[in-house]
């Protein structure tokens, strides 16, 4: 069996004050930082082959602190960034405009028939997620690897596995510093171990 640990990244300030983060590079506060030490001592006796990263510096400093616990650097994979939220970037849902509610309302609902202003598609977004993530699995088919991306991607990854409608992609839940796992056997079917487990996070909660 191989394994592949999906985590998301620690929290960031914009986490807290629920705004909209997509592409923009925020970086993790320290609640969001000792989240990434909680994991790293949660996954430290794991024999990792490699860790992967989105280029964000939220993705990528959690990256940094998992890897270090196994004398390892992660790699950048431009692809596993989290979608682009346009010109909703930065804002609070209480600092939208009237039209741009209304477009997050039904995206919410279905991601997949919105188009957010100057932002990316979902078909897009889910494209390069799934195209990415089974480059890695082509690369790296043997050790467990550690991929360290953003809720959206993970989503993404999890409803692709258990073919869920992407309508149904707002209905999952993902919390920062949180582990999703996914194994494949031999014959390279998958199945969903964990999802958004928290656990090595008590000490904070």
């Amino acid at each position: 069996m191989q394994k592949i640990y999906l985590i998301r990244h620690g929290e960031t300030d914009w986490n807290l004050e629920k705004r909209f983060q997509g592409r923009e590079n925020v970086p993790l506060n320290g609640k969001g930082k000792k989240q990434a030490q909680l994991l790293a001592q949660r996954l430290k006796e794991k024999e990792l082959a490699a860790v992967y990263s989105s280029p964000l510096s939220r993705a990528r400093e959690t990256a940094e602190i998992i890897a270090a616990a196994h004398g390892l650097m992660p790699c950048i994979v431009e692809k596993l960034g989290e979608i682009c939220f346009g010109s909703l970037e930065g804002k609070k849902y209480t600092e939208l405009n009237e039209n741009e509610r209304k477009i997050i309302d039904r995206w919410m609902v279905n991601p997949e028939t919105v188009s957010i202003p100057r932002g990316e598609t979902f078909k897009k977004f889910r494209e390069r997620i799934l195209e990415s993530y089974n480059k890695l699995l082509n690369v790296e088919q043997k050790g467990d690897l550690a991929i360290v991306t953003h809720g959206g991607a993970i989503k993404v990854l999890v409803a692709d596995i258990l073919n869920v409608p992407f309508s149904r992609f707002p209905a999952l839940i993902l919390s920062p510093g949180s582990l999703t796992t996914i194994l494949y056997d031999n014959q390279r079917n998958s199945y969903l171990e964990l999802f958004n487990d928290v656990c090595h996070l008590q000490k904070i909660f």
